[in-house]
């Protein structure tokens, strides 16, 4: 069964904090390639399951990075020039790197992305289960694990899969 109930999928990562952490310990040994292979396909599994424009529970805990094209279609949407969207709506980082500034995202009305269609490239990837190398990500999956169902269902499922003793 699938669990989509987000006070429920919190409680649980509070209480299973310290799991979590030696299921990392325990991954780090595997084979990424059959780690990938089995994370793609409950990726694949759980995304038929669960409709992430129902939840928006991730542009409530996130600021995404924005990218030049991204800007570029932002400031389009808002009918500014790029420089004046960063300078109004964007933060930079120690790095340069640029990215939203406010949570819940500017742009969340009610559990939907109302620019749904021109999203930033790190909305569009979010939960990032289906791209390689899940064991050297893991980590940030632990923290996404706590308010995204996707990532949730999909560790908690690999879990079974592996035979991980609580």
């Amino acid at each position: 069964m699938t669990e989509n109930e987000l006070a429920k999928i919190k409680r649980l990562a509070a209480i299973r904090e310290d799991e979590n952490i030696r299921f990392r310990t325990f991954l780090k040994g595997k084979d990424s390639v059959k780690i990938d292979s089995i994370v793609h396909r409950l990726h694949k599994e759980i995304t038929a399951q669960i409709d992430c424009t129902l939840c928006g529970n991730c542009c409530c805990q996130l600021k995404p990075e924005v990218y030049e094209k991204d800007v570029e279609t932002l400031a389009q949407i808002e009918k500014i020039t790029p420089e004046n969207y960063i300078d109004l709506y964007c933060e930079k980082d120690e790095f340069g790197d640029v990215f939203l500034k406010t949570m819940p995202c500017r742009y969340l009305v009610g559990k939907k992305c109302s620019i749904y269609e021109s999203r930033p490239k790190e909305c569009r990837g979010f939960p990032y289960t289906d791209k390689k190398g899940f064991i050297s990500r893991l980590l940030g999956m632990l923290n996404f694990y706590e308010f995204c169902p996707i990532v949730f269902n999909l560790i908690e499922r690999l879990k079974g899969e592996l035979r991980f003793r609580r």
